[in-house]
């Protein structure tokens, strides 16, 4: 594998939020708390987070029980271990547990934290660095979740229930999925013996957010992963008195608010999150919606149910699993939790993040450095020779793509098409005519101009035609470019579209230990992977 870095802003298809904080980060860090985003700037981050407790035994007894049918790694064992210690810390990212791992952020996301935790290991070797994937199963938007694409076809997982936390979704129609896959990839395919295993992993789980779990920690294991679910009563309990706080006093609506109306007068970026007057789900018995106050009771929406404020409370405390925080909380309870110095994550989720400094202030947790993740893109040997054949760079694929065909045709040896240099002419001689004539008779300047615009429209109707048969001649090359960008831009970026079976097909599953290494988040650039034939 050959990796070729390609600078940021030439990367049209980030949002200028987005780009901005890559290159500019200096620029939120009124509403981050730090300036220094390199591995230097960790020794201040060490000390604050060392200030805030976690609770440890709690967190490594959950851990311990979500592992204990599943065989881990000496280096996953040893993370967990030190877990219990108060120099352990966590690097942190987070995802919904998508189809096989859905889209390939999913894994850049996981290998940016596993590559962190270990250049902080080096650069801090008196101290220990668990990276930590949390599986967002307490999601309900299905339909985010139950598909995937490989070489362009899209493969959606049918299930039987309909709605309610996707962790807690059935298995049933994912045998149907990895063997549909599994035809997709071919008799031939290097990632037969991964979906193989699979199957038989469906055999021995009861969910699909267990089953997600499973899926994460065969790919990941061997390289030291920590994977958490927090729908966990344990964990909820720890959470419990600001569920309390933020179903009934309500502080996240109106800090989150400001913050967001400070971000837009202050660096002209909108909102990223709407924050609710109650941020969190009620969930029993496969339902998932959302707790609302009407007078003096407080109804979970679309339900009979209800509850005063001191019926509440007691549910809170004897059922605290059944309170999940939305989009404005889970940061809250995600950092209560963990012993975290970092979260990882895309540029959309760090958006939402940066609203939340003044809430976590507000419920004394620690708020942690915002670090973008990996993107990158994955080049197959004849992808690359279609680029070399067409004489481009590999920045110039980052153009739209009549951007593109323009800059191609400059390049090729046809004609041009622009006929600029005659537009020019066109206007210094009506120029020089309207100056003779008008200076004999100025009721003729309408007459010029009128004469002036039909030329300029008949040089703009043979630059047309012009166009139209160059693009005729290099109809081959404009077709290959087309056939080029829909594959290294399916919809956008290739890492918000392919997922990595379709990779792993072709190079096996070392495939994931050659990305990690060059997977630095602190690296502020885009990253092409050139797979070698």
């Amino acid at each position: 594998m050959q990796v070729h870095h390609i600078d940021i802003s030439k990367v049209r298809q980030f949002s200028d939020r987005d780009r901005e904080y890559l290159l500019n980060s200096q620029k939120f860090s009124k509403f981050l708390g730090y300036d220094d985003l390199s591995l230097k700037g960790f020794e201040s981050i060490i000390k604050q987070r060392s200030s805030f407790k976690t609770d440890r035994d709690t967190l490594t007894q959950v851990i311990s029980e979500q592992y204990a049918n599943t065989p881990s790694s000496s280096r996953t064992q040893a993370h967990i271990s030190d877990l219990r210690s108060d120099n352990c810390f966590t690097l942190t990212t987070a995802h919904q547990p998508s189809l096989l791992t859905g889209p390939l952020y999913y894994i850049f996301k996981i290998l940016s934290v596993i590559k962190l935790a270990s250049a902080l290991k080096q650069e801090y070797p008196t101290y220990n660095f668990a990276p930590v994937f949390v599986i967002g199963s307490e999601d309900h938007d299905f339909d985010e979740i139950n598909h995937l694409y490989l070489f362009g076809k899209k493969k959606t997982w049918e299930s039987s229930q309909k709605g309610g936390p996707v962790g807690k979704y059935p298995l049933d129609g994912l045998s149907q999925i990895i063997d549909e896959v599994a035809s997709i990839l071919g008799e031939h395919s290097k990632a037969k013996d991964l979906l193989t295993q699979l199957k038989k992993e469906l055999l021995t789980v009861s969910d699909y957010g267990a089953f997600s779990f499973k899926l994460t920690h065969i790919l990941f294991d061997h390289l030291g992963l920590v994977i958490l679910r927090m729908d966990d009563a344990k964990l909820k309990t720890l959470l419990s008195p600001i569920t309390k706080s933020e179903i009934t006093e309500q502080p996240s609506q109106q800090l989150v608010q400001h913050a967001q109306q400070q971000i837009e007068e202050q660096l002209g970026y909108k909102s990223q999150a709407f924050a609710r007057k109650i941020n969190f789900f009620y969930n029993k018995d496969g339902l998932r919606e959302r707790i609302v106050q009407e007078g003096d009771q407080f109804q979970v929406n679309n339900t009979a149910i209800e509850f005063s404020f001191s019926e509440l409370e007691a549910e809170i405390d004897q059922h605290p699993e059944r309170f999940s925080p939305n989009v404005v909380m889970r940061p809250i309870y995600q950092s209560l939790i963990l012993p975290d110095l970092a979260y990882v994550g895309g540029g959309g989720e760090l958006a939402y993040w940066m609203e939340r400094k003044t809430q976590f202030e507000h419920y004394n947790v620690h708020f942690p450095l915002l670090v973008r993740r990996t993107s990158g893109m994955i080049i197959t040997p004849s992808a690359n020779k279609q680029v070399e054949k067409l004489g481009l760079n590999l920045e110039d694929l980052f153009m739209d793509h009549q951007s593109l065909i323009s800059h191609f045709l400059s390049l090729s040896g046809s004609p041009d098409h622009e006929l600029g240099s005659f537009e020019k002419q066109i206007e210094d001689l009506f120029q020089k005519l309207e100056e003779k004539v008008t200076a004999i008779d100025h009721s003729l300047k309408g007459s010029v101009g009128a004469e002036k615009a039909k030329a300029q429209k008949g040089l703009s109707n043979i630059s047309g035609k012009l166009k139209k048969a160059i693009k005729a001649k290099e109809e081959v090359n404009l077709t290959r470019i087309q056939k080029l960008q829909d594959q290294l831009f399916p919809k956008g970026l290739q890492e918000r579209h392919d997922n990595i079976f379709q990779y792993i097909s072709t190079y096996g599953v070392e495939l994931i230990d050659e990305l990690l290494d060059h997977c630095d988040p602190l690296s502020k650039t885009f990253r092409v992977f050139f797979m070698q034939p």
